[in-house]
């Protein structure tokens, strides 16, 4: 696929997972062709991957050009006079649009500065004379100190053409809480236009142009929209990833950043997180001068550096939620509120049971403005009724807190931080082991990780091993350095939506290229239906990857059929079920 856009997660293929977010969203927009979809809402705090999925939609949708047009626009978190924000929100849209129609993604890099004129100019040399009216409204609108109707004619623009031009466009706004919080009336920046965002509460219906807003604040987000824009958004929260999703995000960073790990350890890791890709993301890219990631006690040592230490990317990120809250509650209690709630994150508490086991001797109306605060903030949770609350079901937040103000509050010491993650590591570890004994695990769930990992690391060294445990490779076939070795996806723009487990682009174009499938099963055989899926596969790859010389491959640990044997011998695809591919060692 090409992008359009560039995506701020880095090289493409460091998007993982979020298979079932992809598909809810990428119906939401084609739904909008038959005018069923409505304006929604993504939840979830920072780093939970918002940003990488509004860009995905972006690419796949603008790369689909099946008759949705996507328009982005992040509302950044700084000051800015209305109409400065007017005009790069409008311009933004007109130059993505133009893009889209002409398909010339080089209009997306366009200097939005002043150029109403010459994005004229490029809609007329595109064709899209129809644009020029709106482009002249707000040159218009600008030039005559006109704010108000400024706003209304950019705010109403994707709806406006959409209709006008009989087409369907989905506004993706991310860190839409900012709009009624960094955007001011007056160019000296002193007139905050704090009720900006009420403007949507007719736009938002749309059908023909629906929003998919985002906001890192989910108690900020939450109140803005349910104040301003009551029943006008549907509420989507993005959850940490399934195990399956955070295994595969843990063993292809850990390839890409060189950041060696074990079976064990990222078992541990990826249970520790609880799933969570940025604090997987922040312990693989973790600056811990120690860190070494294929040891529990490595493993631990980094997990203590994240969360305790101000380098460390995981409090950093902890600390900006603090900051929002603090300076406005900067007290005991506040704190105290939140350490106790955390404790007990199993279980809601009544804003009266609070009171009573903290002692606190406030009015209720100051303790339910604190707990607002707190809420707005995220760090504690409103919990199923208007006066429950719950802490944050996050196992790590609880440490960086405690890291920070339990010493303010209660005697601290930072072991006990590292006890807790010596324990629940132990726990992990035999829970592994349980695994390990009861289901071959090392050699089932993470076969594909093994066999990834010996490619990368080991394969040039093992080409003689290797070569005489796999059958029907090309005579001249070496086993070499590859650019990177990943799981494979098709982009989900494709009509039909597949997989392979293995892709390694070797680094010499004189070398071959592997493309492979990894079957775990413990008594069925690789049948010859199953190599000739792979086939089509193979050839799709190969096609949209460009690639000349390369081999397929087929690792079954039951086996093949005899049918299958003698159509991979046929077809030159090498098959392999020799276990010596799964050892670890070189």
């Amino acid at each position: 696929m090409d992008y359009a856009l560039k995506e701020r997660i880095g090289k493409p293929e460091l998007f993982t997972g979020r298979k079932e977010e992809l598909a809810y969203f990428l119906k939401w927009i084609n739904d909008t062709k038959d005018e069923k979809s409505q304006s929604t809402a993504i939840l979830a705090r920072r780093k939970m991957g918002k940003t990488a999925l509004l860009e995905r939609l972006f690419n796949i949708t603008f790369y689909k050009n099946d008759g949705v047009i996507p328009f982005y626009y992040e509302i950044k978190e700084s000051d800015v006079w209305i109409v400065d924000f007017c005009q790069d929100f409008f311009l933004t849209f007109i130059y993505q649009y133009i893009a889209f129609k002409s398909r010339k993604i080089n209009y997306l890099g366009r200097d939005k500065r002043n150029s109403l004129e010459e994005a004229k100019k490029a809609a007329i040399k595109e064709g899209l004379d129809y644009l020029s009216g709106v482009i002249e409204n707000v040159a218009y609108s600008i030039r005559h100190d006109q704010v108000d109707m400024l706003w209304n004619t950019v705010r109403e623009a994707p709806k406006t053409i959409a209709y006008s031009e009989n087409e369907f466009i989905v506004q993706l706004i991310d860190e839409f809480q900012f709009m009624n919080a960094m955007i001011y009336w007056d160019k000296a920046k002193k007139n905050l236009a704090k009720n900006l965002a009420g403007g949507y509460l007719s736009t938002a219906e749309s059908k023909i142009a629906p929003l998919l807003v985002s906001g890192s604040w989910v108690g900020w987000l939450m109140d803005e929209l349910n104040n301003m824009l009551p029943a006008r958004f549907r509420y989507k929260y993005l959850k940490t990833m399934p195990e399956n999703e955070a295994s595969e995000l843990l063993f292809k960073y850990s390839r890409f950043f060189d950041v060696p790990v074990t079976e064990e350890t990222a078992f541990s890791l990826v249970r520790i997180t609880e799933g969570n890709a940025f604090y997987i993301s922040a312990v693989i890219r973790s600056d811990y001068p120690d860190k070494d990631l294929t040891s529990i006690d490595g493993l631990t040592g980094t997990l203590e550096f994240e969360t305790l230490d101000d380098q460390g990317l995981i409090k950093s990120s902890w600390m900006e939620y603090m900051a929002k809250a603090f300076p406005k509650i900067n007290d005991k209690n506040a704190k105290n509120i939140v350490l106790h709630l955390s404790k007990h994150r199993d279980r809601e508490w009544m804003r009266d049971e609070l009171r009573e086991a903290l002692n606190l001797e406030m009015p209720a109306g100051d303790l339910e403005k604190k707990l607002n605060t707190l809420v707005k903030a995220d760090i504690i949770n409103k919990g199923s009724s208007y006066y429950c609350y719950r802490g944050v079901n996050d196992n790590i937040f609880d440490k960086v807190f405690r890291g920070v103000y339990d010493e303010e509050i209660r005697k601290f010491d930072a072991r006990v931080i590292r006890n807790e993650y010596n324990e629940e590591l132990k726990k992990e570890k035999k829970r592994y082991k349980r695994l390990l004994g009861k289901l071959n695990y090392q050699k089932g769930y993470h076969a594909e990780f093994l066999i990834l990992n010996r490619l990368l690391y080991h394969a040039a060294n093992s080409n003689e091993l290797l070569k005489s445990v796999t059958r029907y490779l090309p005579d001249d076939f070496d086993f070499c350095q590859y650019s990177r070795v990943w799981k494979y996806h098709s982009s989900p723009e494709y009509a039909k939506v597949f997989s392979v487990d293995i892709f390694a682009p070797s680094v010499n174009s004189d070398d071959y290229s592997i493309i492979g499938e990894v079957k775990n099963r413990e008594v069925k055989k690789f049948s010859i239906d199953e190599v000739k899926e792979f086939e089509l596969k193979f050839a799709e790859i190969k096609k949209r990857e460009n690639l000349e010389r390369v081999v397929g491959f087929i690792f079954s640990r039951s086996g093949f059929t005899n049918e299958a044997d003698e159509y991979c011998k046929e077809k030159g695809i090498a098959c392999r079920d020799d276990e010596r591919w799964l050892e670890t060692g070189k």
